[in-house]
């Protein structure tokens, strides 16, 4: 299966978030940005091989769950469940294949305008190409230019080296704490979780606002 990468979430096992309002966010999102684009996913660009990569064992392990035995009808409940508003469902397609090859997600705390991340990049021939790094600086402007967020936290594994990786020197992101065995492991293990940031009145390295 692919070698996903993901940051840390708080997914259940298989149940589409329960949204606080029945209000939908106006429009979807949709960002193009270096060859990729963002967008909003809708049940129907659910594929057989899209649940391969969320069932397979490389993503539990990212996420630390327990196995998440989605069906195809079951992932696409689970997808149409975020209301785009309270929480987000992104899908990175590639633009000149339409391929959809990983995801964002970002729950939004309304009232306090800050929204938690998760990432994972499912098509094993797109690992390595810093997919995140091309496509985050896109993802961030629109949340704080169009959505009124202020704050996007991720939450990582500390042995999620993949994931680490893109954070590192990463000049929209700053390194907050590291939550020491924050996780319980599905085999006991104590695992520790690092928290990084961007906030919407930081500044790039060349010294421009987000």
């Amino acid at each position: 299966m692919p070698n996903l990468q993901w940051t840390l979430s708080t997914l259940p096992a298989g149940n589409p978030p329960r949204a606080t309002t029945h209000l939908r966010a106006v429009a979807p999102v949709h960002i193009e940005t270096h060859g990729y684009l963002l967008r909003t996913v809708v049940p129907g660009d659910i594929t057989t091989r899209m649940v391969d990569w969320v069932n397979s064992e490389a993503m539990r392990t990212g996420l630390n769950l327990p196995p998440l035995n989605f069906s195809l009808d079951r992932l696409r409940a689970f997808v149409d469940g975020f209301d785009s508003l309270n929480n987000h469902f992104i899908g990175i397609f590639d633009r000149a294949t339409a391929q959809l090859i990983g995801f964002y997600t970002l729950d939004v705390n309304l009232a306090h305008k800050v929204g938690n991340i998760t990432c994972g990049i499912g098509e094993p021939e797109y690992l390595g190409r810093r997919v995140l790094w091309h496509t985050i600086d896109a993802l961030l402007d629109h949340f704080f230019t169009y959505r009124d967020v202020h704050k996007v936290t991720a939450r990582i594994l500390a042995k999620n080296q993949h994931m680490l990786f893109n954070f590192i020197d990463n000049t929209r992101f700053v390194w907050e704490a590291k939550l020491q065995r924050e996780c319980l492991a599905a085999n006991g293990e104590r695992l520790d979780v690092l928290v990084f940031a961007a906030h919407r009145d930081g500044c790039r390295e060349d010294g421009t606002a987000p």
